[in-house]
């Protein structure tokens, strides 16, 4: 498009100064192309008038802005005269360099009138003074008001000299200028609080700042000025610590340690009681666990005793009835030898040299009974022994020398028979019987106070509590 394009010479250069930028005439393309000469300089500003002076300098009017790029220093640098914004008429920009110290720009209202030399001269240092600081929240403290030590000093405060305030007196007012009166219009701040700001505030021509509510620490304002001439001031500081309140600060929070480390443990001593009493009283169930266990053992085995006693005394009781009627079958065998000593004393009586066939038949049948009373001897034996826990096998074990009927007397002695019952089972006086205890006595080396029975009972007594304990033990 061909409107807003303005053709000039600078530099004896024809431009072409377009809303893009600057276009210069490349001879080799034949073609109008941006300019990267000027795109150095101006950027993608909007350029639409453009004026060389006698010195070099070009002023230029972009939007409503004037401005002039000064060659007079190494680098070009970029000037803008802000006391003249939007005082332009559009579409009627006019700007005459007669020389340095006059300079005509077409205005609204008539002319204005530039000594740029002036203008640009050094006035004096570019640094910014914070000239208030006040405290607010319960109240309003005044903690900086302008004097530092030195007239006109950017700096304000010590690195030692750091103010501390109440928690309640954590709202904050900051006032800043420059020393640069005449040149208050050209001036702008920045500024930036640092652990709250995340960057620095965008340039502006206010010279105030207010923050309120701020949480306890140590905070930093910083405040930097520029103007359209010499750029940016160094950086002006001040710097304030919020107290936390009693319940934050170090001695509140060594006291909440002190706590927490006292509740920690008294709960790890109360955890460590709590745990003993369970293992303890785990122990106590355990044992009375076991207890009750091995009443049930012990229960189970007198039951199981009970039941073995019960069945041996049944045996017991059986065995008894059995070798009660081998007894009885012994005395009728020993009526059977006294009948045949009677048949034999009658033969030898009658005087007969022959014996009557049907007598000797007689006798020999009462003898093959005889032999039936041995074969009951053994079997009365076999069962004795099994009644009285093996009884005549122990008694030979000890005693080896003692006879077959020795043997027999110790059985009767040990049922606790009568010397008359003795004497009538081995075919023997009463007297008989008794000096047969008499030796037997000797052989066994029986003191005359023991008494035979229970000799013989001890020895069964033993035995038997032996073969209890082997089934106990089964």
């Amino acid at each position: 498009s061909t409107l807003n394009n303005h053709v000039y010479k600078i530099k004896n250069k024809v431009v072409i100064a377009t809303e893009k930028g600057i276009y210069e005439y490349n001879q080799r393309a034949d073609s109008f192309q941006v300019s990267d000469y000027y795109k150095d300089i101006f950027g993608t500003r909007g350029i639409r008038y453009l004026r060389e002076d006698g010195s070099g300098n070009i002023w230029f009017i972009e939007e409503k802005n004037i401005g002039v790029v000064d060659f007079s220093t190494r680098d070009p640098k970029l000037i803008f005269l802000p006391e003249l914004t939007g005082k332009i008429m559009s579409g009627f920009e006019h700007i005459y360099p007669l020389n340095d110290n006059n300079v005509f720009v077409g205005g609204e209202k008539g002319f204005y009138h530039i000594n740029y030399e002036k203008y640009k001269k050094d006035n004096g240092a570019l640094d910014v003074y914070i000239r208030t600081v006040k405290a607010a929240g319960a109240g309003e403290t005044l903690l900086y008001g302008g004097y530092s030590g030195s007239v006109n000093s950017p700096s304000v405060q010590q690195k030692d000299d750091v103010l501390s305030v109440a928690h309640n007196m954590n709202s904050f007012h900051f006032e800043f200028s420059s020393a640069l009166y005449e040149q208050q219009s050209n001036i702008e701040y920045s500024y930036k609080l640092d652990r709250f700001d995340s960057d620095w505030s965008d340039w502006s021509k206010k010279t105030e700042k207010d923050y309120t509510n701020l949480p306890a620490g140590t905070y930093t304002f910083n405040v930097r000025m520029r103007n359209n001439i010499r750029g940016e001031s160094s950086i002006s500081s001040y710097t304030i610590t919020v107290l936390p309140p009693w319940y934050f600060s170090v001695w509140a929070w060594i006291v909440y340690l002190l706590a927490a480390a006292g509740l920690v443990r008294w709960l790890y001593h109360k955890y460590q009681r709590k745990l003993q009493s369970e293992r303890l009283k785990h122990q106590q169930e355990q044992k009375q666990q076991a207890y009750l266990h091995q009443l049930e053992l012990e229960k189970s085995e007198k039951e199981v005793v009970k039941i073995r006693n019960e069945k041996l005394e049944a045996e017991i009781g059986f065995k008894n009835s059995q070798l009660a009627s081998t007894a009885m079958h012994l005395v009728q065998k020993e009526e059977f030898l006294q009948k045949i000593r009677e048949e034999l004393q009658h033969m030898n009586k009658t005087g007969k040299e022959k014996p009557d066939p049907g007598e000797l038949k007689k006798i020999l049948r009462i003898m093959s009974e005889e032999e039936k009373v041995t074969e009951e001897w053994e079997q009365f034996s076999v069962h004795f022994d099994k009644v009285n826990g093996d009884f005549l096998k122990t008694l030979k074990e000890l005693y080896p020398d003692l006879k077959a009927h020795e043997l027999k007397l110790c059985a009767y002695l040990r049922m606790n028979l009568s010397s008359k019952e003795i004497a009538q089972l081995m075919s023997i006086s009463v007297r008989g019987v008794e000096i047969s205890r008499y030796r037997l006595r000797k052989k066994l080396m029986i003191p005359r106070e023991t008494n035979l029975f229970q000799f013989l009972f001890d020895i069964q007594r033993k035995e038997g509590n032996d073969a209890a304990g082997t089934m106990a033990g089964h």
